[in-house]
């Protein structure tokens, strides 16, 4: 979450514009509760996964092949 933070303090994105490097890195971050990771330690992380998680694609692909919820931090 670190390299990750640092980097995403420099960009919108992992690799400036939304791509497939962020498509592959959400679903790892997706799973910060169960990783018992406090995004708000990560403002920059949680920015950028916030911003992935309102997308309308990522809301409907969250839910295949199982419907739940999308985590979302406190």
């Amino acid at each position: 979450y670190g390299v990750l933070n640092q980097r995403l303090g420099q960009t919108d994105s992992v690799a400036g514009d939304y791509s497939i490097a962020d498509i592959a890195i959400w679903p790892w971050v997706s799973r910060f509760p169960y990783q018992q990771i406090n995004l708000n330690e990560f403002a920059n992380v949680k920015r950028w996964y916030l911003a992935i998680a309102a997308r309308e694609a990522v809301r409907k692909g969250h839910g295949v092949p199982v419907k739940d919820d999308i985590p979302m931090p406190d």
